[in-house]
């Protein structure tokens, strides 16, 4: 390599910006190098003839690996929308931040070595799906991924797949390991596979073996209909728009031991949520699917993909399921408050658990104190104390879905969360509503750096003022214990005196 490559360091963005680059391509993508060095002595640079008739040479070969059929759940940062969430999520697509900003392009997809200094796309997707898309329509269940050999002779796998008698054989990644081709691609990947193959292999003196690293072989996968996946899969021209790298600023936040100054890579999925139903997202590897990201992909009727899994989460698009629409719902006129019955009649804002109807003037039975409770906003937690016994206590958020008249009082000074706990007598149960918000806002407090510095420079100047108190306080004891008539200090009288002239005195006394 003859390009000259300089280090730039990172750039720094302050608070509140962010940064995008379109792509972050590693020095090196996965695969078998080999660096080799020729060396020729001479007597100065423009000599014609080297000492040495033969030069130097020596080579060195070494690979660079990536991952490939599977992900550590290390290199997953966040995915949005959440794991297992309800919300409104109709409005944004999903996608997966990754911890590494290079991993999008550790592997190409075609498996060839990219050429210097042109972009390639990521080697990854995100397909999305409904719970009916994914349901198999001859037997009713949502298909699911399961865990394969990665490369077996013997039974079905990732890459070699043995259906059963009289079924189509699903399509798999091509990687080369059907052999060359007729194309100079093909070849290479045929090439490559060929050397890099023993890595995933099973011998069939070990495939019944355990406890060997043969059972780090394996991946997830699932199979999908091949009409089903060119309908959500991204086209090969889309990947490059599927991807790219951000810098945040990372101060005040917990960065997950990501010591890389706030680069992020992200994978983003081509399709949006619909309402009201339920989403699987699927994180994919798109390595030997390049042909098969066309307009123009033919398939066999009945024919199915099997994709290998890197990550999988579902979460549900619940429409109007979010903050803002329970907040409208608790938007009725202050100053014209509705009668109790009026007021049953608004929308539920789900600001509480269910509850059953209730006697609230005689609440007796213990089912009326807890539908009570559920309605009031409150719920009720395993309540372990510090002496170690276990109880139940109440406990709710800020967001109350009521009118609640607190009593005018004055807040003492509170040492530790202990002292805000509320007890009821009646009903033998603590409320430790207050306790667990003294502790949020002061663990918040905490977490905040420039609050905690400030926070320990005003005690420190406290501290010093409330000992500058103390040593005035002694030292008039000490006048008092003298008997001394006036009990202004030696700092302060020189003061005063400075004050009434004394200081042009003593200056004009000086010799010049």
């Amino acid at each position: 390599m003859n390009e000259k490559i300089e280090y730039q360091p990172p750039v720094t963005v302050n608070a509140g910006q962010i940064q995008f680059v379109e792509a972050c391509h590693p020095p090196l993508v996965a695969g078998d190098y080999t660096a080799g060095m020729s060396q020729a002595i001479k007597e100065s640079e423009d000599a014609a003839v080297p000492w040495n008739s033969d030069p130097y040479i020596s080579e060195l070969a070494f690979s660079v690996d990536a991952p490939r059929f599977t992900l550590s759940p290390a290199d997953i940062h966040s995915v949005y929308p959440p794991v297992n969430a309800t919300g409104s999520f109709d409005n944004a697509l999903p996608h997966v931040v990754f911890t590494r900003r290079t991993l999008p392009w550790e592997r190409t997809l075609d498996g060839m070595p990219p050429e210097f200094g042109k972009p390639f796309p990521a080697w990854m997707g995100l397909l999305l799906l409904t719970e009916d898309e994914l349901r198999d329509q001859s037997t009713g269940k949502i298909r699911e991924a399961v865990s394969l050999p990665i490369l077996s002779q013997f039974k079905d796998s990732l890459l070699i797949p043995h259906p059963p008698k009289d079924a189509l054989a699903p399509l798999v990644p091509d990687l080369g390991q059907n052999g060359p081709g007729d194309t100079k691609d093909k070849k290479f990947r045929s090439e490559k596979w060929a050397k890099e193959k023993w890595r995933y292999e099973k011998k069939k003196d070990d495939k019944d073996k355990k406890g060997t690293a043969e059972e780090d072989k394996s991946c997830l996968a699932i199979d999908l209909p091949a009409e089903l996946f060119k309908a959500i899969s991204p086209r090969y021209e889309d990947l490059p728009y599927l991807a790219h790298v951000r810098q945040i600023d990372t101060g005040n936040k917990e960065i997950l031991g990501n010591n890389d100054r706030g680069w992020f890579s992200l994978v983003i999925g081509n399709r949006m949520p619909r309402a009201n139903q339920r989403h699987f997202a699927f994180l994919v590897s798109l390595e030997g699917w390049q042909d098969r990201l066309a307009e123009n992909w033919k398939f066999g009727t009945g024919q199915n993909v099997r994709l290998a899994i890197l990550g999988s989460w579902s979460f549900t698009c619940a429409g109007s399921n979010d903050f803002k629409a329970h907040m409208d719902l608790l938007n009725f006129d202050l100053k014209n408050p509705l009668e109790p019955d009026d007021r049953k009649q608004l929308p539920d804002s789900w600001l509480h658990l269910p509850h059953a109807p209730y006697n609230d003037n005689n609440l007796q039975g213990a089912e009326d104190i807890v539908n009570a409770a559920y309605s009031r906003g409150y719920t009720a937690f395993n309540h372990y104390m510090r002496q170690g016994e276990k109880t139940v206590s109440w406990y709710r958020g800020p967001l109350v879905p009521l009118n609640y008249d607190k009593p005018a009082q004055v807040q003492m000074l509170v040492t530790c969360a202990d002292e805000l706990l509320r007890y009821d007598p009646d009903y033998g149960l603590f409320d430790v509503t207050y306790a667990a918000a003294w502790q949020l806002g002061r663990l918040l407090a905490l977490q905040n750096q420039s609050f905690a510095l400030a926070l320990n420079r005003a005690r420190k100047v406290l501290r010093a003022r409330a000992e500058w108190l103390m040593q005035r306080s002694e030292l008039k004891a000490r006048y008092k214990e003298l008997d001394v008539q006036d009990e202004k200090f030696i700092e302060d009288s020189l003061m005063e005196k400075i004050a009434d002239g004394a200081g042009d005195d003593l200056i004009s006394a000086v010799p010049k």
